[in-house]
């Protein structure tokens, strides 16, 4: 028998580009499909586009007020899930026709796996660029991976899970909060992904192409900032669940983390005290790494930037 898959698509003022994503998911070779259309407060005309499918497996279920990332539109999706496994993709991106099939393939090829992941497409207007795991892996066969292993690919900058490539086992999740709703504006997701391995212990990458993301297109990835703070927090949330060793592990990523988090919101010139960054940092789990950025934090940013500019340009 084959196994229902719930698709989760979350839509916040989409309007452009909502019906080539839900009809990425209807024309999927795997047919046994219940797409449930997350209305997130949208105030444009993204919903009368939805409602231009007929279809029954479509379900539209409603918030009354949007949150950004799509992080609780997500959770809510998952809360009123009832297919066995539960995938997600974003209202402004497409899954190739293929993906749901292989995907289940692999729940099938390794049935104690919880989680099911994929390679990405990023498109840059004409140009597509291959997510770096995927460009590293998509020749070879399916990787079976645990926490450590994401980890050490994730601080190299490869990360095997995205959002738009993800097939969860529903009775196996933890709870229905995957995402962590309230607490980031941005970059939620690279949060998630930990948790999810910290409390699911293993996953399978499968090397197909799932989704293209547009890269393009103005969202919350444009228009917001990460939150220092979650990074810094993420080591506590998931301490009961792992050994010392994926600590330390998850302590080197939350440095990265919050690293990036600190470069995004100066981006954006978001006001931060100096001691922020020093102050949040893991020190122990990598001296060389947090000395460097506490002396680069007190570098005036636009200094930095006009480095940075001088650097791309030689």
């Amino acid at each position: 028998m084959q196994p229902l898959v719930t698709v989760v698509i979350p839509v916040f003022n989409k309007e452009k580009y909502v019906s080539r994503s839900i009809k990425s998911v209807l024309d999927q070779s795997y047919s046994n499909i219940e797409l449930l259309i997350v209305d997130d407060a949208a105030t444009d005309g993204s919903m009368e586009k939805v409602a231009e499918f007929d279809d029954i497996r479509i379900k539209v279920i409603r918030r009354d007020t949007s949150g950004p990332g799509g992080y609780a539109a997500r959770n809510f999706g998952v809360k009123h899930a009832s297919g066995d496994w539960v995938s997600f993709l974003d209202a402004d991106d497409v899954w190739l026709p293929d993906h749901l099939e292989r995907a289940v393939k692999m729940t099938r090829d390794f049935p104690d796996v919880p989680i099911i992941s994929a390679g990405r497409i990023n498109q840059f207007g004409d140009k597509q660029v291959a997510e770096p795991f995927t460009e590293k892996f998509i020749g070879g066969g399916p990787k079976v991976l645990y926490l450590s292993d994401y980890l050490k690919f994730a601080c190299k900058g490869m990360r095997a899970m995205q959002t738009n490539t993800l097939l969860l086992h529903r009775k196996s999740l933890f709870s229905h909060e995957i995402f962590p709703e309230g607490r980031t504006n941005r970059s939620g997701d690279l949060y998630a992904w930990v948790q999810l391995l910290a409390r699911m212990k293993v996953m399978v990458w499968s090397p197909h192409i799932a989704a293209i993301s547009y890269r393009d297109v103005v969202g919350v990835s444009r228009t917001s900032t990460p939150s220092i703070q979650l990074f810094r927090e993420m080591v506590d949330d998931l301490r009961p669940y792992v050994s010392r060793e994926d600590e330390k592990w998850i302590k080197n990523f939350a440095n990265q983390m919050m690293q990036y988090a600190w470069l995004e919101n100066k981006k954006k010139r978001v006001p931060i005290p100096i001691s922020v960054l020093p102050g949040s940092f893991y020190w122990s789990s990598d001296v060389p790494f947090c000395l460097k950025w506490t002396l680069l934090s007190t570098v005036p940013f636009g200094f930095l930037e006009w480095l940075h500019r001088r650097f791309l340009a030689e």
